[in-house]
Formats: structure tokens, sequence, C-alpha cells
């Protein structure tokens, strides 16, 4: 399992409004590409967002790290005057799983 991490310590506009797009636009697109498994955002503090895709494969990932660029261009770059920062890696979480096993 891989996880991308997108950290934006600056967002600006509405917040509600973008958790909406993210929601009723972003999310369908990112959730197409093969190995797609699970999204989440959160705000940390009162001017930042923190986003975390998880894929089965790195293939897809990578593949998120360009659609989510490409994406937050076209559609949310005035909320977001800077380029986020960016963590990926190789993920394992045998508690997790087990979790989702017995629900």
């Amino acid at each position: 399992m891989y996880l991308v991490m997108r950290k934006y310590k600056k967002v600006t506009g509405n917040k509600q409004i973008l958790s909406n797009m993210i929601k009723s636009e972003f999310v369908p697109l990112i959730s197409k590409i093969k190995g797609f498994v699970d999204y989440y955002c959160l705000y940390p503090d009162e001017s930042g967002l923190v986003t975390i895709s998880v894929f089965q494969d790195e293939k897809g990932a990578t593949e998120s790290v360009k659609v989510a660029g490409d994406w937050v261009e076209k559609n949310l770059s005035a909320y977001f005057p800077d380029k986020p920062e960016i963590i990926s890696g190789e993920i394992f979480n045998k508690a997790g799983r087990e979790l989702r096993k017995a629900a």
C-alpha cells in the first residue's frame, strides 16, 4: 500500500465551499485511479489543509500526484496560493485491516 500526503500551509477562501468542491468533484476523480483505496482531508489549523490518499500500489499513488496537481491548478488555485508539500511512500497498517475485516 502507498500513501500520498499533500500539505497546504496556506488556504484562502471559504472552507465550506472548498470542502464541497473536494467532495463532489475531486474525490470522484481520484477514486477512478486504479488501485485507489481511501481519501482523507483535514484542516489541522486555521490556515492549513492536509489531504491523504491511499493506493494499493506505487503506480496509483504516483498518478494521483499528477491528477491532484492538475486539478488543483485548474480549479482551486485561488484557494491555494502556494504549492503543497508532498510526502509519499509505502505503508502498512495491519491493525486497520484487521479492524475493517471485523466490522
